[in-house]
């Protein structure tokens, strides 16, 4: 998996002088402070479980709740729902690119059709699959959404410090440059489709994909994979998703700012769940970015 990491940076790099201009000149800066946040909250969750919390026995909650689940078959599902997710994004694009100029297709119907991908491809489907795999007769099914949902436990919201360390670096660097959009009716609907999103997002990604593959593969080879498959599906889907921030405008250019991007982020948001299991946490971080790099026109982004 490292081995195809660096292939994934490194080859867009090479092979897009644009790329390189945009990482090694015009924001070398900037990709470097984004990743020190993630890193200064990833250390600092280490250090709150490794003193206060109980991750051991926390792990051996998960791999009960997860006690006859046909993993293997399970995460080849997740794979094949992303694809899925992947191509029903760029067949609605096409649907209102081919419609758009006989009936007025506007943001509002492109933003309505990448949450519904969402919600049917990364929540409803894998929830639905997830439960039929002969799990829901014996009660099992719903044992893990105990341990992500209902987090009773102090120590698991010392995930908090590292949430709010990382928002306000964040803020820190991104505000003077970027600034907040005034409230207002448009914002409000955005916050909502936003929440939506991380629901889908978080719960897919990190819940149930990076929970199966860290049994798998470990701890950190279930972060990383799960980490690529996140930013690899964003590099796919940003020509067509009303959503996505990724200013490329081809697969090599998406993909080498997803792995500069995406990818470090979803480190820290695996990790984040990997200390915690509390998905309360991973969806206010995602709310938190979605708030800081919302522009103040409004523009849809990531």
């Amino acid at each position: 998996m490292v081995v195809g990491v660096v292939v994934l940076i490194g080859g867009p790099l090479i092979a897009d002088p644009v790329l390189r201009a945009d990482v090694f000149e015009d924001s070398a800066v900037l990709f470097g402070l984004s990743w020190a946040p993630m890193l200064a909250g990833g250390l600092l969750a280490w250090l709150l479980v490794r003193t206060w919390g109980r991750r051991d026995d926390l792990d051996r909650r998960v791999r009960l709740a997860m006690g006859g689940h046909p993993l293997d078959q399970e995460t080849a599902w997740q794979f094949f729902l992303v694809g899925c997710f992947v191509l029903s994004i760029m067949l609605l694009s096409q649907v209102f690119s081919f419609y758009g100029a006989e009936v007025g297709t506007s943001p509002d119907l492109a933003v309505s059709a990448s949450l519904v991908s969402r919600l049917l491809f990364l929540l409803a489907i894998p929830l639905v699959l997830m439960d039929r795999s002969g799990i829901v007769l014996d009660g099992r099914g719903t044992a893990m959404p105990k341990v992500a949902l209902k987090v009773g436990e102090p120590w698991r919201w010392l995930g908090l410090i590292p949430v709010a360390v990382v928002v306000g670096m964040m803020g820190y660097l991104l505000l003077p440059h970027i600034g907040l959009p005034a409230p207002s009716m448009t914002l409000y609907g955005m916050l909502v489709a936003f929440a939506v999103i991380a629901v889908c997002e978080e719960i897919f990604f990190r819940a149930m994909v990076q929970t199966r593959l860290e049994i798998l593969m470990g701890r950190w080879g279930g972060i990383g994979a799960a980490s690529l498959l996140f930013a690899m599906t964003y590099a796919l889907i940003q020509p067509f998703d009303a959503v996505a921030q990724l200013p490329g405008d081809d697969l090599v250019h998406n993909t080498g700012l997803a792995m500069l991007t995406y990818f470090p982020a979803g480190l820290f948001y695996g990790y984040l769940w990997a200390c915690f299991r509390n998905t309360w946490l991973n969806l206010l971080m995602r709310m938190a970015m979605f708030v800081l790099l919302l522009p103040p026109d409004l523009q849809i982004g990531l």
